[in-house]
């Protein structure tokens, strides 16, 4: 149903937004009421329904038409307008990064995706208010439109985009002008004696901000607006599913197991991570969201793996837990990442059970086989190295992507999934999550023969179950087998069962001895996927809910099923961004980042065992400490392990969670919490912190800039190279900075340096700095080193300024500079060999200084993440 407001209440509030005179509008719209351009609403004239061609014509109308009378000749003058050519303000709002570089030509840009021949200048204003009409779109539209303007008694328009040009952000208009042909307006024909005043004729702009704000102002149709994409999905319609039913139980604790799982898949997405969002990948009839993983200087034919999230978890928890990036990044392969959202799935699941969904060119299906496509257009993916792989409900749909889409995927890995075609509703979903499916080999085969019309050579299959998942029963792993085997043509009877890592691995070979199925039973495992938390080259993923450490990871094994690391290119290094493993590996990942100037991970947050206790439990299932192998770590039995050790214990049968009051220091005067904490830290949960003041303030997991003063750097022996700058004060001094030590951008307890400074909000405008500094001892040829996050929000007008500057002895070293732009950075971006060349063997101050400049009071900001913080000597500097 379109949205019915009161008469002219829509014209009303656009001239509030405008700026324009209230009766002025009311008049435009009676005028385009009765001249037959929208038709009245049931109050009147000035009641049509709200939506985003009749919000797209009156804005046309109050902006293009020199006069109320020509209100609506001007609507369909101007709603007419064809797109020409590419122009660029060279001196208009940008984004520079570092030195300024020369702007490619115009010619070079790719035209805008929605800009194509038959698109006229109306068609598109109403498409973009209907972007802006939905909440997910608009920070998408904010970061890649600046603004629109038409050009006020002659009709031309034009759309201000933000595109990247080289190292430079900058300003390109796609221009409309009428078509070949077609007759001015009557104003400017002279044959009518028409004569306008001169003041009348400018230029009207719009920015980006007020269109999503008129277009918040518009229902989209109901057909647009697919709340739940046309199955019923509230939380409780899904409970009232199994009222009745001996299911319900194990329903209701599975959701209580989403609900302590979400609180980690939150804090993970809380904070910035490695993965693009795309935007525009076709038609998307599954509505998804697109994230991208991309390693530096991917060669050209490189394989792509899809990534498919479970129920509760996103695109970044995913891989955070699972560890694919930085597989990913060792053997060079890009990674594709579909999100689910929760208007489609409350509990964001894949809807696999969906007829809609599970079968080809329709649905979610066929929106991952457009990200695919996208993907292999832009990266020149080789089409012949595609995998796909996910768990729970992500598992089933993986089923369904080889099933529908064999000719694209080369290979699928199912961890804690179903089969294809298991169920097709959603109670029947349910039936074969928790009891099971029964069929013969034969028919689950012909499901998947009835999917497409492939002939060619099917998919190679990975299955991976916990014996004691009570999730999705461990019989669905042999359903899979049946199902697979039955489509290779193979016996389902195993050809070769070995042990790998102290798990049962069975394995279905073709005549020629060639691995075609692999099923992975994993002895006490829950519902999850297997990690096995390190830094080796078989030890992958983050010990967190549902992903379980059991000492095996799922991630190293399946790509090695594929061939992954065979297809590795020759000339290929590992360059690792940022690790998924805990602190050992973060260090790893780094590099020679690691050997930092105090900003890295000897400096973490204390805890005394109450709050450890008390923290965990927000991380781990089933309430945090178990000795069940489904949470991983098994945390209650190192901790009684450490206190019979110290002779505080002989024995402890009540669980850490229900008190702490027996592991105080009070217990034969033994400070049980250091205890704790060595426990913790030799089993790779925590690392060692220092002592923190008792006036350093509350602990809340982040420290102010006056609580950085009182954190020393001690690097550990190991850290210390012949190249490494050795600070001689590890005070960090200013205002508007804090040093966050609850998750560093890697997921472990790594900190980091977080800093914001905003400007025309609170009557405050002009410049506003806010910097962090400290004094260093450089050698005879420094370089720098950093990691680093940015959003610069400075879009409120083309005079408005963001900025984030790096100086040395008040020189500035390194820069982002935003103009009238928003420039945020999607991952984070590593910043190498900044030459200090010119204060070597000087004692300097090192400065981070961020910016915001605003000169009306609408808000400005600047933010800015930084990590690795590192100087060292340079390879010249060993030689002398």
């Amino acid at each position: 149903m379109k949205k019915i407001l009161r008469r002219y209440e829509f014209s009303e509030q656009l001239a509030e937004i405008l700026g324009e005179s209230r009766r002025d509008i009311r008049y435009r719209v009676t005028l385009m009421v009765s001249g037959g351009l929208v038709r009245p609403g049931p109050r009147g004239p000035g009641s049509p329904p709200v939506t985003p061609g009749y919000a797209s014509d009156l804005l046309i109308g109050t902006m293009a038409a020199p006069q109320q009378a020509h209100t609506i000749e001007a609507v369909r003058c101007y709603r007419a307008l064809q797109p020409t050519r590419l122009i660029r303000r060279i001196d208009g709002p940008e984004v520079v990064i570092g030195s300024s570089t020369n702007l490619r030509e115009v010619a070079d840009i790719p035209k805008a995706p929605f800009f194509s021949a038959h698109q006229c200048f109306g068609d598109i204003l109403s498409w973009l208010l209907g972007q802006a009409a939905g909440e997910d779109a608009r920070k998408n539209l904010t970061r890649e439109l600046f603004g629109l303007w038409v050009s006020r008694g002659y009709p031309v328009a034009g759309i201000q985009l933000a595109l990247w040009s080289g190292n430079r952000r900058s300003l390109v208009t796609q221009l409309f002008e009428p078509a070949e042909g077609a007759q001015p307006p009557s104003w400017l024909d002279p044959d009518r004696d028409r004569v306008i005043h001169s003041g009348l004729i400018y230029r009207v702009f719009l920015p980006v901000r007020k269109l999503i704000d008129i277009g918040s102002l518009i229902n989209l149709p109901k057909e647009r607006r697919k709340p739940m994409r046309n199955i019923n999905l509230s939380l409780s319609h899904l409970i009232n599913l199994v009222k009745n039913s001996r299911l319900r139980p194990k329903w209701e604790k599975l959701l209580s197991t989403y609900s302590s799982a979400q609180g980690w898949t939150n804090k993970i997405d809380s904070f910035d991570n490695r993965l693009f969002e795309v935007t525009s990948f076709g038609s998307n009839p599954g509505e998804l969201r697109m994230f991208t993983y991309v390693p530096n200087n991917l060669p050209d034919s490189a394989p792509l793996v899809v990534l498919l999230h479970g129920g509760t978890q996103s695109a970044a928890s995913y891989d955070q837990g699972s560890g694919w990036s930085r597989l990913a990044d060792r053997y060079g392969f890009a990674l594709l990442l579909p999100q689910q959202s929760e208007r489609n799935n409350p509990l964001k699941c894949f809807n696999w059970f969906n007829p809609e969904d599970m079968v080809r060119d329709s649905g979610e299906a066929l929106s991952i086989k457009q990200m695919v496509d996208r993907m292999v257009a832009e990266h020149n993916i080789d089409r012949q190295n595609i995998y796909v792989t996910g768990v729970s409900s992500g598992g089933a749909m993986t089923t369904i992507m080889l099933a529908a889409y064999p000719d694209i995927f080369a290979g699928g890995a199912i961890i804690a999934g179903l089969p294809y075609r298991a169920a097709n509703d959603l109670q029947e979903g349910f039936a074969c999550m928790f009891q099971g499916p029964n069929r013969s080999g034969q028919e689950w085969g012909n499901l998947v023969r009835s999917a497409s019309s492939y002939q060619g050579q099917w998919p190679k299959v990975s299955i991976w179950h916990g014996d004691a998942d009570g999730t999705v029963k461990p019989v669905n792993a042999t359903e899979i087998v049946k199902q697979w085997a039955n489509i290779h043509g193979l016996d389902e009877t195993a050809s070769i069962q070995v042990n790998v890592d102290g798990y049962l691995r069975q394995v279905w070979q073709n005549p020629d001895g060639e691995d075609l199925i692999e099923c992975y039973t994993i002895a006490g495992m829950g519902h999850g996927v297997p990690v096995n938390p390190g830094n080796q080259e078989d030890q992958y993923g983050t010990a967190a809910p549902f992903f379980i450490d059991v000492g095996i990871s799922s991630t190293y094994h399946i790509a090695k099923f594929w061939g992954l690391p065979e297809k590795q290119p020759a000339d290929w290094e590992y360059h690792p961004r940022y690790s998924t493993s805990g602190n050992d590996a973060a260090k790893e990942t780094y590099g020679d980042f690691r050997h930092g100037i105090g900003m890295k991970s000897t400096i973490n947050k204390p805890l005394t065992a109450a709050e450890f206790f008390k923290n965990i439990s927000g991380i781990m299932p089933d309430h945090g400490v178990s000795k069940k192998p489904g949470v991983g770590v098994d945390v209650s039995k190192i901790i009684t392990s450490s206190l019979e050790a110290a002779g505080v214990l002989k024995s402890q049968h009540t669980s850490p969670l229900g008190s702490d009051r027996n592991m105080g220091a009070a217990s034969g005067g033994v400070d049980v919490a250091s205890i704790i904490a060595k426990a913790l830290e030799s089993a790779g949960i925590m690392t060692a912190s220092k002592e923190k003041s008792s006036d350093a303030g509350t602990d809340n997991g982040t420290a102010t800039v006056s609580e950085i003063k009182r954190i020393e750097h001690q690097p550990n022996a190991s850290d210390v190279y012949d190249d490494s700058v050795t600070a001689t004060a590890s005070d960090w001094e200013g205002a508007g900075w804090q040093l966050l030590t609850d998750m560093g951008p890697s997921g472990s307890d790594n900190p980091m340096l977080f800093g914001c400074v905003s400007s025309g909000e609170n009557d405050v405008v002009g410049d506003q700095v806010r910097s962090v500094s400290r004094q260093l001892s450089l050698g005879r040829m420094p370089v720098l080193n950093y990691a680093r996050k940015l959003e610069l929000g400075a879009a409120a007008n083309e005079y408005t300024t963001a900025r984030f500057s790096v100086l040395v002895n008040g020189v500035i070293v390194d820069q982002v500079f935003a103009a009238g732009m928003d420039h945020t950075e999607q991952e984070w971006m590593k910043i190498r060999d900044i030459d200090l060349s010119s204060f070597a063997g000087q004692t300097v101050t090192l400065t981070f200084e961020l910016a915001a400049n605003a000169n009306l009071y609408h808000k400005v900001s600047a933010k800015a993440w930084l990590d690795c913080i590192n100087i060292k000597e340079t390879a010249a500097a060993e030689a002398v």
